[in-house]
């Protein structure tokens, strides 16, 4: 979910050169390589047969498409190295995990480069994305953030109790296994798939229990491979979606769903596996014990599969998993419009309680902003899922597990839905439309009604995700007076 106030333009409008996502920087060279040829081929009749003959080999070779990978000599290997931080204390004592087992940190360090072209790629050189390890950030003994850790062990006590985020959504997270899916930016050709896509599929997946179905095929030829003859851009992997609230998740979820809709050899696996109580204490929603378990198991064995981005293939189970993260002092304003009893929060109960608090007649913006604050400060974030730190949903949604996470800066959303055919300029949560948020003061209101007490508020209720931001080069500057 975004506001469209803090959302860039779309890709499509950016001429900048250095706009220009990696994955798709080779793609240029090499088309503009080829229409040159072509060019020179017309016009200088003594090569033409030449030309022709160098272009359909090269067609030949490479399958039709442009290679998949950048050669790894291009790839400086000071420059991917950099590219992790394992979120850990300095101290040689944290090599190890508490069980004895070796921290994926440490396993990313002895892995082979990838030099395959895709966004979800983070060893590529100017990627956009950061590998981040939510089990050591949390780690009691050696993580970065380690003085937060006590809300993990109290947010698995109230998952196992129901009493976390009541009137909430269902939590998990969807893996999405793109076989040699060809996407193409034409409106025509979208049209013609939206017709041979659509028999005997629903347009939207339901939120509902369901015992999922693993996705077991090995991919092979993975990442983007560009059709030089049909403007088509191909993707083959497989990818799982952490959905941070308030940081595009509504409009990922959305491509998601748009590529199970329109393409073929799309699959997508929805690891629901977590379902908040509703506020009558009903248990209807739930299903038997033994399938409940049973779910939460397979969402932890499909995050034991988490991988960084494969060198030549995804084998068996393996997925990468990626996450959009905000500027928290930004996010908490979208917060605020969504808990309020913006669209799709109507019924979380707390919404009410909260405009009748911080909602007067004379109100202002600042003014319900600072009071949201200090309610929230003093009844803790817990109170709604959308208050929920960063850091903390990214770890729950992994279910604690030990697992490398690409973690991708708000500003880069447009590019991910474009990459995944998505539409870039859709507002699936617009906090700016009038509709959207149950009164003007939430419509309207802005970073700049921030005063000094308010932000400092919002800066110590987030710090752990200042740091854990901080860890991945993103800056949080409106914290940094309160957050050394």
């Amino acid at each position: 979910m975004f506001d469209s106030k803090d959302f860039l333009s779309p890709p499509s409008t950016c001429h900048n050169s250095n706009s220009i996502p990696p994955h798709r920087a080779f793609s240029m060279l090499t088309m503009s390589f080829q229409g040159t040829v072509l060019s020179k081929s017309s016009h200088v009749n003594c090569l033409s047969l030449f030309c022709l003959s160098l272009f359909i080999l090269t067609i030949i070779n490479s399958a039709y498409f442009r290679p998949n990978t950048i050669e790894p000599q291009s790839v400086p290997v000071n420059i991917l190295k950099s590219k992790a931080n394992n979120q850990l204390i300095k101290n040689p004592l944290c090599g190890v995990r508490n069980d004895g087992e070796e921290r994926w940190s440490n396993r990313l360090k002895e892995m082979p480069l990838s030099s395959v072209r895709s966004m979800f790629n983070c060893d590529l050189p100017g990627s956009f994305c950061k590998y981040y390890f939510p089990f050591n950030f949390f780690d009691e003994k050696c993580g970065i953030g380690k003085e937060f850790a006590y809300h993990v062990t109290d947010a698995e006590a109230m998952r196992q109790n129901r009493t976390l985020w009541p009137n909430m959504p269902l939590v998990g997270f969807p893996t999405l296994t793109l076989d040699g899916v060809c996407i193409s930016d034409d409106p025509k050709y979208v049209q013609r798939q939206k017709k041979k896509g659509r028999k005997g599929k629903t347009p939207f997946m339901k939120a509902k229990f369901e015992i999922p179905n693993e996705d077991t095929s090995t991919l092979k030829h993975i990442g983007e491979r560009t059709d030089s003859m049909g403007g088509l851009r191909c993707l083959t992997e497989r990818l799982s979606m952490i959905h941070v609230h308030k940081a595009g998740g509504t409009s990922l979820h959305r491509s998601i769903d748009r590529l199970r809709l329109y393409y073929n050899n799309v699959t997508v696996v929805r690891h629901k596996f977590f379902t908040p109580k509703k506020e009558n204490g009903s248990l209807s929603s739930y299903p038997p014990p033994s399938e409940n378990s049973k779910i939460f198991d397979l969402a932890v064995k499909s995050v034991l599969h988490a991988t960084k981005y494969p060198t030549k293939s995804f084998e068996t189970d393996e997925h990468v998993i990626f996450a959009v993260v905000r500027d928290p002092v930004e996010r908490f304003i979208s917060s605020i419009g969504q808990a309020m009893g913006g669209d799709g929060s109507q019924g979380n109960v707390i919404g009410k309680k909260l405009q009748e608090k911080c909602i007067k007649p004379t109100s202002t913006s600042a003014e319900t902003l600072k009071c949201t604050a200090k309610y929230v400060q003093k009844h803790s974030f817990w109170i709604e899922l959308h208050f929920t730190p960063q850091a903390l949903e990214i770890s729950f949604t992994t279910v604690w597990q030990d697992a490398p996470i690409a973690i991708f800066p708000f500003q880069k959303l447009p590019y991910i839905l474009e990459y995944l055919g998505g539409a870039p300029e859709k507002r699936y949560r617009d906090g700016s439309d009038p509709k959207y948020r149950p009164h003007p003061v939430l419509t309207n209101m802005l970073v700049s009604d921030y005063d000094e007490e308010s932000l400092r508020i919002v800066c110590e209720i987030y710090e752990m995700d200042v740091i854990m931001q901080r860890s991945l080069g993103l800056e949080v500057p409106k914290c940094d007076p309160f957050i050394p």
